[in-house]
């Protein structure tokens, strides 16, 4: 999937040297955090998803698509055919 010079790279700034430990840490911390940002946000995203079909299917149910109204301060008449 990446090619050995992408893998060199990536691990080249993500190693720490002996006298930049710290900077392990920090990559550490981003990865992690950028992991769990990446997983909340597509959780939400198919929660809300579902929650939107849902909510249409109920409302759509319960009222139709149309609906028909005389004009104005007028009956409606002739509605048989």
């Amino acid at each position: 999937m990446f090619s050995r010079f992408e893998w060199t790279m990536a691990l080249r700034y993500l190693r720490a040297r002996r006298q930049e430990g710290f900077i392990s840490v920090i990559a550490l911390f981003s990865f992690l955090g950028i992991g769990l940002g990446v997983a909340t946000l597509i959780i939400v995203m198919s929660v809300m998803n579902g929650f939107r079909a849902e909510l249409l299917d109920r409302i759509l149910g319960m009222n139709g698509h149309y609906e028909i109204k005389a004009p104005q301060n007028q009956p409606l008449t002739d509605y048989q055919p």
